[in-house]
């Protein structure tokens, strides 16, 4: 009878938890950032980021080969674990993640109402995906 309470305690995390190999339910094409975040990720680039990355380096067909079709999550645990080149993990979570808005915005991702988490959890929910194009606009993904 003791293993009841702990299973009604773990319902609502069974519950959330998606299945193995589940493919993300969001894009970065349905606005997952706020225009405000990319702002101020900017700033932390100019600072920060553009030492090393010349402007064009995030829109590059290299940075859409290398992540489109992967999670969020992915991109920005490299980007933590990686930048800045010469000081990894020196910035803080906000920092990081405003610097993704920022790689969002420049990739042409659209913003949206609510702020992109500083949560590697809730960005395994978010795909990054390319927009559509005129001749895909129709299709289904």
């Amino acid at each position: 009878m003791a293993r009841l309470p702990v299973l009604i305690l773990s319902l609502p995390a069974l519950l959330a938890a998606r299945p193995v190999g589940e493919a993300p339910t969001r894009t970065t094409a349905d606005g997952v950032y706020a225009a405000a975040q990319a702002a101020e990720g900017e700033t932390v680039w100019k600072e920060v980021c553009q030492s090393c990355h010349l402007p064009g380096a995030l829109t590059t067909p290299a940075f859409r080969t290398t992540w489109y079709g992967r999670s969020l999550a992915t991109l920005y645990g490299y980007i933590r674990r990686e930048m800045p080149q010469l000081d990894p993990g020196s910035l803080t979570d906000d920092e990081y993640t405003v610097a993704l808005a920022y790689l969002l915005r420049q990739q042409g991702m659209p913003s949206g109402p609510t702020a992109l988490p500083a949560d590697s959890t809730a960005l395994a929910d978010i795909r990054i995906d390319s927009l559509p194009t005129p001749s895909r606009a129709g299709s289904t993904r």
